[in-house]
């Protein structure tokens, strides 16, 4: 739990930082994949006119079913990144293009039914994402800025195990971002 919080603190210190001329907005997404769900806050900042960069921190969820190296998988965990994104000039300033690389420090609980285990293990997850983006602006007084759709295809790696093996491997996203 302290590491997550020294995360937080970190990643609210570094967004006020960023908070100059070419930063833009604060923002929530939600990305649903095939086994679970993340949820994250960030910070926007542009370093030019036709890219934006994002630091976001938040919460993983997964129900892995029997679909990792387990026989049931399930678990949570904190994290956060970095995405880079750029327009894509020849189809208009709505679509964007870029990566996007996660953390995730989980706590996945299993069973094993062949060996009649049940137990955890802790894992340090690396996902690195490329992604298309599709962007909404909308009346500025609604308040919401932004809402951009979201699909992402990349890997999940685990690069740190303590415990016994766990599901890993491609990992496919759609999501939707809201700038306020």
């Amino acid at each position: 739990m302290q590491r997550q919080l020294i995360g937080l603190l970190f990643f609210l210190s570094t967004s006020f930082l960023l908070r100059g001329s070419t930063a833009y907005a604060q923002n929530i997404e939600w990305q649903l994949y095939p086994a679970g769900a993340i949820a994250v806050v960030g910070h926007t900042f542009h370093p030019n006119e036709n890219t934006e960069g994002r630091l976001f921190a938040g919460v993983n969820i997964t129900n892995r079913r029997d679909w990792g190296v387990q026989d049931d998988e399930s678990g949570q965990g904190f994290g956060g990144g970095v995405d880079i994104n750029r327009t894509l000039p020849l189809l208009g300033q709505r679509w964007l293009a870029g990566g996007r690389v996660d953390v995730w420090s989980m706590k996945i609980n299993w069973r094993n039914d062949s060996l009649g285990i049940t137990a955890d293990s802790r894992i340090l997850v690396f996902q690195p994402t490329a992604r298309v983006i599709y962007r909404l602006r909308t009346p500025q007084p609604s308040g919401v800025r932004i809402i951009d759709v979201t699909a992402s295809l990349g890997i999940e790696k685990n690069i740190a195990t303590h415990g016994q093996p766990v599901g890993e491997g491609a990992i496919l996203l759609i999501g939707a971002r809201i700038a306020l």
